[in-house]
């Protein structure tokens, strides 16, 4: 399961929002069966976390309580699958912004930065699909995080994608 580095889509929602200086990466992988619902995706790649992602987040928790930034236990979360979602919902801690049959895009706001992430269906792509972050950070605070989690983001990112598309492959 070869996960990729590419540029967003120019239909991604995430382009109305991006502004000079925001960080963006995208990545993306063949998911088969082709059709899977995007929520059920999403939901994965989210809710499934492996054991050292949780500890990384733990740790993250407990070091961003200091600087005033939110922990995840402060936001409101949804842990279980469901069979449909919508806007206004949460998946794991991430707050559904906006859904369509293409793109579905999740995120958080706090006082050092706002994130969006978009899983989106690359049309005439069989089974192709990307997971983007767009990152507006508000001050030094902001960017100094950034500049701290990037390899675990960059790592948590290609690493959940990889098990996405093993793990739906195997379901078939």
């Amino acid at each position: 399961m070869t996960v990729k580095r590419i540029e967003l889509a120019t239909e991604s929602r995430l382009n109305e929002i991006f502004r000079p200086g925001d960080f963006l990466d995208c990545y993306t992988v063949a998911i088969l069966p082709p059709d899977r619902p995007l929520p059920e995706i999403l939901q994965y790649v989210l809710i499934e976390m492996p054991g050292w992602a949780r500890t990384l987040m733990r740790l993250r928790d407990r070091i961003v309580g200091f600087f005033g930034i939110k922990t995840t236990k402060e936001l409101p979360q949804n842990n279980s699958f469901r069979k449909s979602v919508a806007v206004g919902d949460h998946i794991g801690f991430m707050k559904i912004r906006s859904m369509s049959e293409q793109e579905i895009i999740v995120g958080e706001d706090d006082s050092h930065l706002n994130f969006r992430v978009s899983l989106r269906r690359e049309p005439g792509e069989a089974g192709l699909v990307s997971l983007a972050t767009l990152v507006h950070r508000h001050n030094l605070i902001g960017r100094l995080y950034l500049a701290l989690i990037m390899p675990f983001h960059k790592l948590i990112v290609k690493s959940r994608l990889a098990a996405a598309a093993r793990h739906f492959s195997e379901q078939g």
